[in-house]
């Protein structure tokens, strides 16, 4: 059986499971906070296979929130000056890859580390916009 390595198909994986659990979601009218934690939810699963971790990986939620956190204070902290967050993002992430490289086991791994939030937002993007466009018609 041929093993699906590429990044459309993690697309459509977690398109259709965000359209299962997700149109729960917006048919309960659940709380802001828990659909958080959905999303939350959902990403921590996204992570898990586009990384493909396992637990001689156990170690990287400690490196990673710790990641995400300092990115988020850089891009808050510098609004307006692009160059700036930029900077700053890119000197974060030249501060967290040796951690990532080394629970991830390989530089090609710890590389994704750095395309997983966009991936994920621009999927989650994506729904919304098919749902905005359902809900319109």
């Amino acid at each position: 059986m041929k093993k699906h390595n590429s990044i459309p198909f993690y697309h459509a994986w977690i398109l259709t499971f965000l359209l299962l659990i997700g149109s729960t979601v917006l048919a309960q009218r659940v709380p802001p906070g828990d659909r958080l934690a959905r999303m939350q939810g959902l990403k921590v699963e996204f992570i898990n296979r586009y990384l493909k971790l396992n637990t001689a990986d156990s170690g990287f939620w400690q490196v990673y929130y710790p990641y995400v956190a300092e990115l988020k204070r850089a891009k808050f902290n510098s609004p307006d000056d692009v160059i700036e967050a930029e900077e700053k993002i890119l000197a974060i992430r030249k501060k967290y890859q040796p951690e990532f490289r080394r629970i991830l086991g390989s530089e090609e791994r710890a590389q994704k580390v750095y395309t997983i939030d966009r991936e994920f937002s621009k999927l989650v993007r994506e729904e919304m916009q098919k749902r905005a466009g359902k809900m319109r018609q």
